[in-house]
């Protein structure tokens, strides 16, 4: 639920906002100015508790680990604010600068805290590509995980504030009406301040069109997840981990700038009525680091899939005949493929375990998909063997959507994450209220009260580690998942990667081994669980248990990574660190 509920409505200006089943519901009218002014007086409280602030706390709990970190993350934050974020907040239009002005003054903070949170992104993902691209300059990097240091990629996932995001469109003969529907999971690792602060904005600008976007009390620029009155929706989707981002300017003639993530999203939704000036818009901006940026027009039911770094932009469109398409996080031009840089295999197992689920899920209901079967491939659980594996409702699922743009509709998925594993509500841009002749409904599969409740705790561990970073209390959830949830070997392996963290080899075993009894219907993870059962052993000085265990992850065709692990681990006792991938139930690097 939201944290700062209240009855009936509130206004000021021209704005208004309420509480509907958990949602702010927000109304802004006018001037860029007025618009943020109005957002901000009227969500004060959930602005300052949302994730603009977290940004900055997510920054310094990232850097600061250690007891120097901690001291020297404030003077690094705002080094690289003044460094990096004043050359992003260059490439703001002044519509957006004014926007952002209106939202500090309006919910009463400092204006540089808000322009902060509305560049992190950007500073973020060029930050994480200088750590990247110092590692292992040129070409020969990418895609070579046997190259990377592991603490750069422990940092470099630290810093970094995303890490998923899956859409599932269905359209024209793929839909029991002929309709298009545009669903879209969004992943981000603010699992305690997004879901509590989730907004909706129906935004009514002086110039140009109403339009409506799903974020959180704080996000001012709707260009993330969004629908116009046109019957154009939008999703942008983020291809972190590359060194190809940079802050300086584009190359070119003037037309073309360089420009953060959510402004241009913001003005395709404010002025595009066509896909055609879409992808005028989306040509006259460059972003600083990766993105691809699906728009939908449900009026001819076409896609206009645009993937983009620094330095190449590639685009195509799919047409309704098609049916489908199912989009997460990887790029499908080739030459901007090969600029990605492969940190650690999970993250790329994930990405594209999502893509093909997503994809085989839209077939397999080919001809029949309406709101509900789209809310469910969002509310997918995976493998049926695993609930983390294969997973398009992750811990971080933050935000949950289904677009019927032909209708100005949008069901938007409310509760903690994951948020399409809870009710979706219907609303309609043109009324800017609740849709009261649509049903409201919760996705039904079967899944047992014990289940869920067992992952609630799985998501308690999560919010406990990542944002607290406390592997004691992360262990503890876990260990009530594991006890509600016993077939479930990933919460078995994450207790033990707590355990190990939190200093206790001889509990972290008994994780593992567990993991190891239950199984896992990937072999590669399966065995992971013997490499880090071996090294629980090292650290406990049975050197001889440690090398079987060692040999039986050889056995079971370990992935690259951690094929290198387990040779490493039979040359010489483990001594290392852990860092733990709680999202996807691994380790960064093994």
């Amino acid at each position: 639920m939201a944290i700062d509920v209240w009855s009936g409505t509130r206004r000021h200006g021209r704005g208004e906002a309420r509480v509907h089943e958990g949602l702010y519901l927000l109304t802004v009218r006018g001037t860029p100015r007025e618009r943020g002014e109005q957002h901000g007086a009227l969500l004060a409280e959930a602005v300052k508790a949302g994730p603009i602030p977290a940004f900055r706390s997510h920054f310094e709990k990232a850097f600061g680990r250690s007891a120097l970190g901690k001291t020297l993350a404030p003077v690094a934050f705002g080094a690289l604010q003044r460094a990096v974020g004043s050359r992003v907040a260059q490439g703001l239009p002044p519509f957006a600068t004014e926007t952002i002005r209106g939202l500090a003054d309006g919910a009463r903070l400092p204006f540089d805290e808000i322009l902060g949170g509305a560049t992190m992104p950007d500073s973020f993902v060029w930050l994480v590509s200088q750590i990247i691209a110092r590692e292992q300059p040129g070409k020969a990097f990418f895609r070579r995980p046997e190259t990377v240091d592991r603490y750069a990629v422990d940092l470099a996932h630290r810093i970094g504030i995303g890490l998923g995001c899956t859409s599932a469109i269905a359209m024209g003969p793929g839909t029991a009406d002929g309709k298009l529907y545009h669903a879209r999971n969004f992943d981000y690792q603010g699992v305690g301040q997004w879901p509590r602060t989730q907004t909706v904005v129906f935004s009514e600008p002086d110039d140009g069109m109403k339009y409506l976007w799903v974020g959180a009390a704080g996000i001012c620029l709707g260009g993330i997840t969004g629908m116009n009155e046109a019957g154009l929706t939008l999703t942008v989707h983020q291809h972190l981990f590359t060194p190809e981002a940079t802050l300086s300017s584009p190359r070119g003639g003037t037309s073309v700038q360089r420009t953060p993530i959510g402004v241009v999203g913001d003005v395709i939704l404010r002025k595009a009525r066509t896909l055609d000036d879409a992808e005028a818009i989306l040509r006259m901006h460059v972003p600083f680091g990766g993105w691809t940026y699906l728009i939908t027009d449900g009026k001819t039911g076409e896609v206009l899939v645009w993937e983009e770094n620094a330095h190449r932009r590639a685009g195509f469109r799919v047409a309704s005949d098609r049916g489908y398409f199912g989009y997460a996080n990887l790029y499908l031009d080739e030459r901007l493929g090969e600029t990605e840089a492969n940190l650690y295999p999970s993250y790329w197992r994930n990405n594209q375990a999502r893509h093909d689920r997503s994809n085989a899920l839209l077939r397999s209901g080919l001809g029949g998909h309406d709101v509900r079967s789209l809310a469910g491939i969002l509310a997918d659980r995976g493998h049926p063997d695993c609930r983390v594996a294969e997973a398009l409702a992750m811990v971080v699922t933050t935000g949950s959507v289904v677009f019927r743009p032909a209708d100005g509709v949008v069901w938007v998925g409310t509760g903690e994450a994951p948020t399409s594993r809870n009710r979706f509500v219907p609303l309609r841009l043109e009324t800017r209220s609740p849709a009261e002749d649509l049903p409201s409904f919760a996705v039904e599969d079967g899944e047992s009260a014990e289940a869920r409740e067992a992952f609630g705790h799985y998501r308690e561990a999560y919010v406990a580690y990542v944002d607290d970073g406390d592997a004691a209390a992360a262990r503890l959830h876990l260990a009530k998942a594991r006890e509600l949830a016993p077939r479930e070997s990933v919460y078995h392996a994450l207790f033990g990667l707590y355990a190990l963290a939190d200093g206790d080899p001889r509990v972290a075993e008994s994780g593992f081994t567990a993991a190891i009894a239950v199984g896992h219907p990937h072999r590669q993870r399966e065995a992971a669980f013997f490499l880090w059962r071996g090294r629980c052993r090292d650290a406990t000085k049975r050197r001889d248990e440690a090398r079987a265990d060692y040999e039986a992850c050889l056995a079971r065709t370990p992935d690259p990574a951690v094929l290198r692990a387990a040779h490493a681990g039979l040359a010489k006792p483990w001594k290392g660190r852990v860092a733990i991938e709680a999202s996807l139930g691994d380790v960064v690097q093994p």
